[in-house]
């Protein structure tokens, strides 16, 4: 069984900074916890910047646990989630984060046991569909989690080219019917596959 946590985005505006969302990430690990951190959502060469500011959120919210956090490397991505116990997807670009994942994998072999968390683009690309607030289109992602979903739900991104009621409405008649979970800034679900 896996467990995903998918983030609505920005995590850092939950309420509670992100606290409940990180204790979430490791709480089925016995210490030391090893967290893969993975950025490809976003530039190449703001990986190195990102990963200081996901390690330093990560520690400042979990003080008392012994956690291991590392950058994810695309030539190694595979046999590093073999080592992790959860895996971070941060948001970013969606046709970023697919196209740096391995293709032809078998997702939910190589996730058992974890813990995966997709936060905006990551919770879109493990989702079966999402509407992108970017570029204000229907996708279809990975399908790990048999949802559609709809990030950064009645926020300002995008604003004011996003009408909120109107991507509700055409993700939830798109395709096959499925849950739809509309996730605001900082909010999260999480769902044992």
């Amino acid at each position: 069984m896996t467990k995903y946590i998918l983030v609505g985005g920005y995590i850092r505006k939950a309420t509670d900074g992100g606290k409940v969302f990180c204790e979430e990430l490791v709480r089925d690990y016995e210490e030391p916890i090893k967290l893969l951190d993975c950025l490809f959502a976003r530039p190449k060469e703001n990986w190195e910047k990102l990963h200081i500011e996901d390690k330093n959120f990560f520690q400042n919210h979990l003080p008392n646990k012994k956690i291991e956090i590392v950058l994810a490397n695309p030539d190694k991505f595979l046999e590093q989630i073999e080592l992790a116990n959860a895996i971070y997807l941060r948001g970013g670009v969606v046709k970023n984060l697919l196209d740096l994942l391995p293709q032809n994998t078998d997702w939910q072999k190589v996730f058992d046991k974890k813990t995966v968390a997709g936060a905006s683009a990551g919770a879109m690309v493990l989702s079966k569909y999402y509407y992108g607030a970017d570029d204000l289109k229907l996708g279809q992602g990975l399908g790990l989690v048999p949802v559609k979903v709809l990030v950064h739900y009645m926020s300002n991104y995008n604003a004011p080219n996003i009408d909120w009621d109107k991507a509700y409405t055409e993700l939830k008649s798109y395709k096959e019917d499925l849950p739809l979970l509309a996730l605001k800034e900082g909010e999260f679900k999480i769902i044992n596959i």
